[in-house]
């Protein structure tokens, strides 16, 4: 019979994270549950919604009996999160329906489900893989998260591309109307070149829980269908989109020789400021390069105005070329750089922003005003 006990703090946040995948709305009751299971005197937490999966370790304050249980989800969650600091709390087996859930003077009786019919991850072994730092990861997504699909029928673009090259990882997203890339430097790869195309679902649950964790090394593992993230006491596994990513490199602006440099913060209070006037369905907003300045203006069917003004590096021909306000300060809003890169070509031509910093660069198109 199932029995083990753990402290509220070892287990809270390993929880949390498999709660966020446990799926309540889902045809498939198992899915709003999770699987404990006891391997090594440790206790393994699974949740799983059939395309994603996270399987986290915690340290129990006790011997345990082994087996497996499955518990309601946020049930469970609410129960733990609730119990005073420093709770220790024993989870047991009363029937082949029943689980008990007890600390101190708090006790619980959670219904179950069989055990056996929690799915599992079709995964063949791993093909290759790499190493990379968690941190860095993380920051490599934030900068491109952004530029995804959001339920495209080119499903390819509803999520995003990972790409190895030699001894560089970079993160590709687009939606069609822009693009983002970054990318960062990695060690012990043992494959020359791959990509594959990480689901928009993935890529936010993997972002929750990557954000909790300690900078750790992170190992990738990629196999037929899926991919894995490994860190020290947890895994994610996802399956990958099955299809062909365009080629991303068409789109990067070759002939854009007409350069801006501004001040990242400045140029993005500036858009924040005209922004409130633009059209609320175009978002469009004018920028007016001219000699070491940017003018920005917007209007919207009510006859209102918005104009301002920065100071810029900028010795090239005047030009006048309209946005989506929206796409910019997107791209403003995930660096971190205190100057900013702009290079132009003509108005019909897309925008290209670079920050050579974090080795990121953004392509915007242009609308008509």
């Amino acid at each position: 019979m199932f029995k083990c006990t753990f402290s509220k703090e070892n287990i809270l946040k390993p929880l949390h994270s498999a709660v966020a995948i446990a799926d309540k709305k889902h045809t498939m009751p198992i899915l709003s549950f999770i699987l404990f299971e006891i391997v090594d005197n440790a206790l393994v937490i699974k949740a799983s919604d059939l395309d994603t999966e996270i399987v986290a370790k915690v340290e129990l304050n006790a011997a345990s009996e082994g087996g497996k249980i499955t518990l309601p989800a946020r049930k469970l969650m609410d129960i733990i999160r609730n119990m005073p600091d420093g709770a220790v709390i024993e989870i047991s087996q009363e029937s082949e329906t029943r689980a008990l859930v007890r600390s101190n003077l708090s006790k619980f009786s959670l219904a179950t489900q069989t055990p056996s019919a929690f799915p599992a991850m079709k995964e063949d072994s791993a093909k290759s893989m790499f190493k990379v730092p968690l941190l860095s990861l993380t920051q490599v997504i934030k900068r491109v998260q952004f530029a995804m699909a959001n339920n495209d029928v080119r499903y390819f673009l509803n999520g995003m591309l990972w790409e190895v090259q030699g001894e560089t990882f970079r993160a590709i997203a687009t939606d069609g109307h822009r693009m983002a890339s970054s990318e960062l430097t990695i060690e012990d790869t043992y494959l020359d070149s791959v990509q594959m195309i990480v689901p928009r679902k993935a890529i936010s649950e993997l972002q929750k829980i990557i954000s909790a964790q300690e900078d750790v090394e992170a190992e990738i593992q990629i196999g037929k269908n899926y991919f894995k993230l490994v860190l020290p006491n947890y895994q994610f596994t996802s399956k990958l989109i099955d299809g062909r990513y365009p080629d991303y490199t068409r789109v990067i602006p070759q002939n854009n020789n007409r350069v801006l440099i501004a001040n990242r913060l400045e140029m993005k209070l500036a858009l924040m400021r005209t922004s409130i006037l633009s059209n609320e369905k175009y978002r469009g907003v004018r920028l007016n390069l001219d000699h070491n300045k940017l003018v920005f203006s917007a209007n919207n069917p009510e006859h209102e105005e918005a104009q301002d003004q920065i100071e810029v590096q900028y010795n090239d021909q005047a030009m006048e070329i309209g946005f989506n306000v929206g796409y910019l300060l997107d791209s403003m809003s995930v660096l971190d750089s205190e100057k900013v890169d702009l290079y132009f070509d003509t108005p019909a031509m897309s925008l290209l922003i670079k920050d050579d910093t974090t080795k990121s660069q953004y392509v915007v198109s242009p609308i008509r005003l």
